[in-house]
Formats: structure tokens, C-alpha cells, sequence
């Protein structure tokens, strides 16, 4: 999921200028590169998106910030429908964004996020329970506390070895 992949720790890398922003984003189905200004507007969309994400974890109001971003971008990349119709050729239907290339990718990361928050699977986001982590994940089932089986395995090894230092 977009908007996951984004505040994952290990999207930072991908983050640092625009060229690897591009080659992130078109990874995750996006065409269109972010110019400087835009790399630094998803980054904050990014800011907005990963407080309000942990907002929805523990069941807290969001901040009031955030949300105002989130929207804000959303807003901004409202697409129109148009048509185009030649005098001697077939009409055809066509996207404007009048926000131009970077308003269109934030408004998509801003949408995916939208679209996390108030959807079902809302219910099933989660703070990975390992110590030391705190990544932002989709449990698979009600009862899965970590982000991956690696994590899952550091707390019952840690677990094992408090029980065994006991005896």
C-alpha cells in the first residue's frame, strides 16, 4: 500500500533527491519525476501521513495539522474531465490536473493514505510490537503483533532468554 510504503523507515533512502524519488514512485505505479520543490512537499505529506497513520493505531484525534496537509494535497490534485473533438475526427475524453506533475503525485500518495484511514482495513493497521521497532504495517490477522516473522522471532527469543537468565 501507498501511502505504508511511504512511512516505512526504509523509504528514507528513496527519498533523498529527486531522481531516486522518481525511480520510488514509479515503483509504486506513478509516472511523473518531482521536482526539488516536490520532494520536499511529499516529504511533509509524508510527516502529515505517517502522524496521522499512528493517530489511527491508538485510537487518538489527529493532529489538526496533518490532516489540513493531507486534504490540502488531496484537493490540489482534483482532476477534470475534458473533451477533445476535432471537426473531422472522434471525441476523446481526457484527465486535466490543474496542479500540474507534482500536485498529481502528492495528490495520489494523499488519496492512498485517504484511503487506508477510512477503509476497512483501518481496523487491521497496527505498531509493530518489537522493541526497537515501529514500523506501520497491515496485520493479516487479528491477532499478528509484529511487521514481519523476523521481528516475531527477536521478541520470542528475547522471551526465551528472560525466562531462561530466571532459573
Amino acid at each position: 500500500m501507498l501511502a505504508l510504503d511511504l512511512c516505512d523507515p526504509s523509504a528514507e533512502a528513496d527519498l533523498s533527491d529527486t531522481t531516486a524519488a522518481g525511480r520510488w514512485l514509479r515503483s509504486h505505479g506513478l509516472r511523473g519525476d518531482l521536482g526539488a520543490d516536490g520532494l520536499a512537499d511529499l516529504r511533509t505529506l509524508r510527516d502529515a501521513i505517517d502522524s496521522l497513520l499512528r493517530a489511527a493505531t491508538a485510537d487518538a484525534a489527529p493532529p489538526p495539522s496533518a490532516l489540513d496537509e493531507l486534504n490540502a494535497r488531496s484537493a490540489a490534485a482534483a482532476a477534470c474531465l475534458q473533451l477533445n473533438w476535432p471537426a473531422a475526427g472522434v471525441p476523446r475524453m481526457w484527465l486535466s490536473t490543474p496542479g500540474g506533475p507534482d500536485a498529481s503525485v502528492l495528490g495520489a500518495v494523499a488519496r492512498s493514505a485517504i484511503e487506508l484511514l477510512s477503509g476497512r482495513d483501518r481496523e487491521r493497521l497496527r505498531i509493530c510490537g518489537a522493541h526497537g521497532c515501529d514500523r506501520l504495517f497491515i496485520a493479516a490477522t487479528p491477532r499478528r503483533q509484529w511487521c514481519s516473522p523476523a521481528c516475531g522471532n527477536r521478541v520470542r527469543v528475547a522471551r526465551h532468554a528472560a525466562r531462561y537468565r530466571l532459573r
